[in-house]
C-alpha cells in the first residue's frame, strides 16, 4: 500500500518513466551507494543522458550499456538515485523544480561546453549537487 501512494505522490514523473521505460533495450538491478537495490532501465529515447522520472531510472542504451560496470558509469548510477529522492521529497513539484533546471541546464552544458569540460559546469549547480550528495557521490 505504501508503494502505491509513493507512486502517486510522484505521479506525473512516474507515468513519464513508465511509458519511457516500456521501449526499454536492457535492464539492471543494481545496488546503489545507499545500500538499497533498484532498477536501471536502457533505452533509446534519452538522447545520450541518463534521466530519473520518479521510480525509474533511464540510461540511454547507445552511450552506457557496453560500460555499465565503469566506476564512471557507477557514479551516473548514485546520482540519478539521487534524483529518485529529490522526487521522493518533493512529489509533483519535482518536475517543475528539479526536472526542468536539470534538463536545460544538461542543455546548456552541451551547447555551451560541447568540447570543453563538459559536465564540470553542469555537475556544480545545486540541485545536481544535492542529487549527489544523497546519492552519495563524490566528484
Amino acid at each position: 500500500m505504501k508503494k502505491f501512494f509513493l507512486w502517486l505522490w510522484q505521479f506525473p514523473q512516474n507515468l513519464i518513466g513508465f511509458c519511457l521505460t516500456r521501449f526499454r533495450k536492457q535492464t539492471l538491478s543494481f545496488t546503489f551507494n545507499d545500500g538499497t537495490t533498484g532498477r536501471i532501465y536502457f533505452t533509446n529515447n534519452v538522447f545520450g543522458c541518463g534521466v530519473s522520472l520518479g521510480s525509474y531510472i533511464i540510461l540511454d542504451y547507445s552511450k552506457y550499456w557496453k560500460i555499465r560496470y565503469y566506476d564512471s558509469v557507477f557514479r551516473t548510477y548514485n546520482h540519478e538515485h539521487g534524483h529518485q529522492k529529490q522526487s521522493l521529497k518533493l512529489g509533483w513539484l519535482y518536475l517543475l523544480t528539479i526536472g526542468i533546471l536539470s534538463a536545460c541546464g544538461n542543455l546548456v552544458d552541451r551547447v555551451v561546453h560541447k568540447y570543453h569540460k563538459h559536465g564540470c559546469w553542469y555537475y556544480k549547480q545545486p540541485w545536481e549537487k544535492w542529487a549527489d550528495e544523497l546519492g552519495q557521490v563524490q566528484r
